[in-house]
């Protein structure tokens, strides 16, 4: 692969030089953690990426399965995000997941053509903000159902609630394929050792880079956290309430399902978000040495447990699962 020094050399016009060497200064420094190796040799990587998507993809299959034919849960107005979530996260683990996977079992060594490094931009970038916002809605969706279930009885509010996933999709799939596939994005051949994947433009951009991490990760993790939290205190608060209704065994399955997802993303992507919000800061992060790697790359772990965690708050499992994997016998 070019080295970047190379590539800077071969450019012809002094404009563009001095822009590619202030993307090369503002992209040291946000990405510097991406340059170092990480200790999990590539086939290791493989294998653990290999047999969490696959357990992963099965799992969400079910799951799809159960909220999508099942008749009691697919007209609950509290399954709609949960569904698109899940439905984007299959999208993600089937295509983005698998070149991963591919990097890894090349060794790292893998050279892609631009319209093909574009398009895993998109897939890689555009899904996985998709499914940080979709949960964030999550949270803001459950608080409402809970407590505010009244404001839902108008036709109109109803609309909105089950089409917002919806919403949310639209505007991060036309954003990135603006700012990835518009002819201005110039193409940097540089590629991140640790999933493969090669760094676009707009993430080395001044503006655009902080417009897309502070739009789309730390503000929807910043309402995740203040939504559960409220969502959990003041349902510790009312519970007297939701005994005397018959309302508390409903209720506590959805705050269950929000707070087991919530400890999956501030687990595994949260850590990664504060470091990228220091980074933007001028804070200085070489005293964490390849902690920061690691953060980064089992990051991805939010998508394989997601399903998993989905998988474990359906109501009446068990019996779901020995219907689906059982055969009735005649």
């Amino acid at each position: 692969m070019t080295s970047l020094y190379e590539f800077f050399f071969l450019s012809l016009h002094k404009k563009r030089f001095l822009i590619l060497i202030n993307m090369a200064n503002i992209r040291n420094k946000r990405f510097s953690s991406a340059n170092e190796v990480l200790a999990i040799s590539y086939s290791v990587r493989f294998w653990l990426f290999l047999i969490s998507d696959i357990l992963s993809i099965q799992c969400g299959l079910f799951v799809l399965y159960q909220l999508l034919f099942d008749r009691n849960l697919r007209g609950k107005l509290s399954y709609y995000t949960i569904t698109a979530l899940l439905l984007i996260n299959l999208i993600f683990q089937c295509i983005t997941i698998p070149l991963i996977i591919h990097y890894y079992r090349l060794d790292g060594i893998w050279q892609i053509t631009r319209p093909f490094a574009k398009i895993s931009h998109f897939l890689n970038f555009a899904l996985f903000a998709t499914e940080t916002i979709l949960f964030a809605w999550c949270c803001i969706e459950r608080y409402i159902i809970i407590f505010h279930y009244r404001w839902l009885k108008k036709p109109r509010r109803r609309h909105i609630f089950q089409y917002f996933p919806l919403i949310i999709i639209s505007y991060c799939f036309i954003y990135y394929s603006l700012i990835i596939f518009y002819p201005f994005c110039e193409y940097i051949p540089y590629q991140s050792t640790i999933n493969g994947v090669f760094i676009p433009c707009f993430l080395v951009d001044p503006i655009l880079s902080k417009y897309d991490l502070i739009l789309h990760q730390i503000i929807p993790l910043i309402l995740i956290f203040t939504f559960t939290f409220l969502l959990f205190f003041r349902f510790v608060k009312r519970k007297r309430q939701f005994h005397r209704r018959n309302q508390w065994s409903k209720q506590q399955k959805l705050i269950i399902q929000v707070l087991v997802i919530f400890i999956v993303f501030c687990g595994f992507q949260f850590p990664w978000t504060v470091l990228q919000l220091c980074s933007l800061f001028g804070l200085s992060l070489n005293s964490l040495g390849n902690v920061k790697n690691y953060m980064f790359f089992f990051g991805y772990y939010v998508c394989f447990l997601l399903p998993i965690v989905c998988c474990g708050t359906l109501p009446d499992l068990r019996i779901k699962l020995k219907t689906f994997f059982c055969c009735k016998k005649y």
